[in-house]
């Protein structure tokens, strides 16, 4: 597959169906959308349909729609005047829901993605009890014994494993072992002596997974459930990536446009399943990351409504475009630095 392709439509597609969520939840309240733009700067196509004007633009880092009532009118004196329609004229709920259609697109969109890629190839389940050789390290004791890559112990010295990491337990004692080893579905006893003069054995193993072939449903159900046990995982990570950005030391946990685009390649070199399951990281990021309460960012946007709420209307309309002017500042020059640390990891720095 052609990586240019597979990044136009990961990309173009989690965009639109972001802007979707955007769009659908503020057209069911009655809210007009004057402009719907995949991509910012000059419209390279428009197309007026449904009282909104469709565009495709110069600059495909993002998108919009322009939501009646969110931003504030300004008089010709340059003074910002509350608006008074759409948008503004709506519950906290209903500001609420507009706001995290976005990320509620993005979200339902990337646990479709893993939904397909479980029917497709199963649900990995772990055997904690058992160990899985993953590689053997060349000219190690594992080769001169002859272990291979995707064998299974399953016993040490005859006494089953209680976890794979008992694996370890040869080179608690010098002398002679025997593990036991289930190899192409058949038994295999392999005898070696440990004399303590090496520090490894020479693997990498984990535990034996197993795959289960779900139903839709059930892939749909496991997708959301994987997702929301790892997000704590994933918001820490992008803390991390954040934070070491700013700091000038990089984790390589947050990547932008480079780094999206070589994983694009790696996923159209890897086939069909890689791009998916690409997708699917890409929009669970996107929704993570548009919660977080960065002005400019529907996470953002949301703190201010609810402090607004809060302090009966205390942030003042000119106040809050320039709140959200500061943070578009900040989103670019956060894109700056990350584009930066892949150029940077990429020819090895």
């Amino acid at each position: 597959m052609n990586t240019a392709i597979v990044l136009i439509l990961i990309l173009g597609v989690s965009i639109f169906i972001h802007e979707l969520g955007h769009y659908l939840a503020a057209r069911i309240q009655g809210v007009r959308v004057p402009a719907f733009s995949i991509g910012f700067g000059p419209p390279l196509f428009r197309y007026r349909w449904a009282g909104t004007e469709w565009r495709i633009s110069l600059i495909p880092l993002g998108g919009y729609a322009e939501i009646e009532g969110m931003a504030p009118d300004f008089t010709p004196d340059g003074r910002a005047v509350p608006p008074e329609t759409g948008f503004a004229r709506l519950s906290l709920a209903g500001k609420f829901l507009i706001l995290v259609g976005g990320v509620i697109m993005n979200l339902f969109l990337a646990w479709l993605l893993m939904a397909w890629v479980y029917t497709a190839q199963g649900i990995p389940q772990p055997i904690e009890n058992r160990a899985q050789i993953v590689s053997v390290v060349e000219g190690s004791l594992a080769e001169e014994i002859g272990l291979k890559a995707g064998d299974v112990i399953v016993a040490i010295d005859g006494q089953p494993l209680e976890h794979y990491t008992d694996l370890s337990r040869v080179k608690e004692r010098t002398g002679r072992h025997t593990l036991t080893v289930l190899r192409d579905g058949k038994e295999v006893e392999i005898s070696f002596v440990w004399d303590g003069t090496r520090d490894k054995l020479g693997v990498r193993y984990g535990p034996e997974v197993v795959y289960s072939m779900p139903t839709f449903p059930e892939a749909f159900a496991v997708a959301v459930e994987t997702s929301v046990r790892f997000l704590p995982d994933m918001l820490r990570s992008f803390t991390r990536g954040l934070t070491g950005i700013l700091m000038g030391q990089p984790t390589g946990e947050i990547v932008g446009p480079v780094g999206i685009v070589n994983l694009a390649g790696e996923a159209a070199r890897a086939g069909v399943m890689a791009v998916v399951q690409l997708a699917a990281m890409i929009n669970l990021s996107l929704a993570i990351f548009n919660l977080l309460p960065i002005p400019g960012l529907d996470g953002g946007r949301l703190l201010i409504v609810l402090l607004n709420a809060l302090t009966g209307g205390r942030i003042r309309p000119e106040h809050e475009a320039m709140i959200n002017f500061i943070g578009f500042v900040f989103l670019i020059l956060l894109m700056v630095l990350v584009t930066f640390q892949d150029v940077q990891r990429l020819l090895g720095g």
